[in-house]
């Protein structure tokens, strides 16, 4: 979907209503962690399963790949937050207060 269609869509809530929304579909970072280490998820929730299902049938990359995502994940999950953030319509202060920036 294009992003300045959802970021339209989007425009009559107010900033109250935005933040709920953004609550509502970002990632949880520790719930993220616990799906990664446990079961090897991530890239499932942020949208991509083809990643998710190569990152399973090559073993997390023979290993590779999964001990990249150990010192990635963090950042991956601020920039998807980020970007829900922005599709919501919330500017750059709001950014900031989410410590999104």
């Amino acid at each position: 979907m294009d992003n300045q269609l959802i970021m339209d869509k989007h425009d009559d809530y107010s900033k109250s209503d935005k933040i709920n929304i953004y609550n509502g579909r970002k990632l949880d970072s520790t719930k993220m962690w616990i799906l990664f280490l446990f079961l090897g998820w991530s890239y499932g929730s942020m949208g991509s399963m083809g990643k998710q299902i190569l990152y399973y049938l090559t073993l997390g990359g023979f290993t590779i790949w999964g001990i990249y995502l150990l010192f990635t994940l963090n950042g991956k999950i601020k920039k998807y937050n980020k970007n829900i953030a922005l599709e919501v319509g919330l500017d750059g202060n709001d950014l900031m207060k989410l410590g999104l920036s």
